[in-house]
């Protein structure tokens, strides 16, 4: 029961992720939009200035009013196309970031990914006591959030193995094997009485239930004897009065009047 809560919990801990992760991808593509909008209204007196400057041409001057009108119409077409274009283009790749999301991993299947990318701190079978807050060096190289990188920590450093390597002044290892400190003797007491704990969790577990004596089966003929008392006493009050009980009877009555 305790297991499929954990990972429902883990479950739920990576949808979130990913929900932050789309939010922030759509955030950030908001403000991409904002920007290009307001390059886009800031873009047409750069292009209409150019376009005026060279009026005092000779050639300029003669042409007809209309003539003018028809040579000015192009630029403003050509300046309200590019926004149109760009607005209708933007909504496509604000659904990539949240496709290309990586999924993260559970903590065991992070955890293995650590023998492999820290083998010089992470041991599968001799082990070494880590480095005090080696979790602040993870959550800087590991792309995941600190939660699941304390959970991945969590099942290594609760591991049989490990505990049994926090001794007093034990050679701490950082995440390239290189020397961090030596364990404390508080650490190694807290260490023992873990490991006392465990020996004393899994000898419980382990002890045989005792199982009820035969001997205690044994009252059954003790209740045949109590109810062949009251049969016998039934028989005999059962038994018919003779005459001479009952002339007998008759006689203390009358002289008891």
């Amino acid at each position: 029961m305790a297991a499929n809560v954990l990972q429902l919990l883990e479950l739920l801990e990576t949808r979130l992720d990913q929900k932050n992760a789309e939010l922030e991808a759509l955030r950030a593509e908001n403000s991409r939009l904002k920007q290009q909008l307001a390059r886009g209204e800031a873009a047409p007196p750069q292009v209409a200035s150019p376009q005026i400057a060279p009026a005092p041409l000779p050639m300029e001057e003669c042409q007809p009013q209309a003539a003018r009108q028809h040579q000015e119409k192009p630029p403003v077409v050509a300046e309200q196309v590019p926004p149109q274009a760009e607005a209708n283009e933007t909504p496509a790749p604000a659904v990539e970031p949240a496709a290309e999301a990586p999924q993260p991993p559970s903590p065991h299947a992070l955890l293995k990914q650590w023998y492999q990318r820290y083998p010089n701190a992470f041991f599968k079978g001799h082990t070494k006591p880590l480095k005090v807050g080696i979790h602040h060096d993870l959550a800087e190289r590991e792309p995941w959030s600190g939660k699941l990188v304390r959970r991945a920590l969590a099942n290594y450093v609760n591991l049989p193995r490990y505990i049994k390597s926090m001794r007093e002044g034990v050679e701490r290892v950082d995440l390239e094997g290189n020397p961090a400190g030596k364990v404390d003797k508080e650490a190694a007491q807290h260490a023992s009485a873990r490991r006392h704990e465990s020996q004393a969790t899994t000898a419980t577990e382990t002890a045989p239930t005792p199982r009820a004596k035969p001997a205690q089966r044994t009252p059954p003929p003790r209740k045949e004897k109590r109810q062949e008392v009251p049969r016998q006493e039934k028989t005999e009050q059962a038994k018919p009065l003779s005459l001479e009980d009952k002339l007998k009877g008759l006689q203390q009555k009358f002289e008891g009047r």
